[in-house]
């Protein structure tokens, strides 16, 4: 092999490791949030029964992120489709190493959505327009809980003494 096929070679291989290189540097210096859907936690000071939900936004990238809202998307199915959480509204930035940003959202008004809770998740949508969206829960949240009549009307009519 002559000394300009193994200089052309090593050039070759040099360069495609250099590009490589930029490539992987290029898409890990992005900024990524991930964002979690919490219910049913308790807050210091309140009331012991009540129990809030908490929507928690962390940057794991290396790019800094401008949250412009945070809300609770609802089904499709549902005639209104997000509920905008109030500390949400003024817009944070979360740069890389900043401690997540939590959101508390109030679980009373949430009763009405209880045979949807399954497809309900938080959505934080930056100033880009992109929107980052949380896993779907999979305990089922005490609002979503409720009460079977059909077993406690059958259980009742068990109990009574036959006429």
């Amino acid at each position: 092999m002559p000394i300009s096929e193994a200089v052309g070679f090593g050039g070759f291989l040099l360069g495609t490791v250099g590009t490589v290189l930029g490539v992987m540097s290029f898409l890990r210096d992005q900024g990524k949030l991930v964002v979690r859907l919490q219910w049913d936690m308790a807050m210091t000071g309140e009331d012991a029964a009540k129990r809030v939900g908490c929507i928690t936004v962390t940057n794991t990238g290396r790019r800094a992120i401008f949250m412009s809202h945070v809300a609770l998307r609802l089904p499709k199915c549902v005639e209104i489709s997000h509920f905008l959480i109030q500390g949400g509204l003024k817009g944070q930035k979360l740069s890389e190493g900043d401690p997540p940003a939590v959101f508390p959202v109030d679980q009373d008004d949430l009763e009405t959505y209880a045979d949807k809770w399954q497809g309900i998740v938080a959505q934080v949508s930056d100033s880009t327009g992109k929107e980052w969206l949380s896993k779907k829960v999979k305990t089922i949240p005490s609002w979503a809980k409720t009460p079977n009549l059909t077993v406690k009307r059958d259980c009742a009519k068990a109990r009574s003494p036959l006429p």
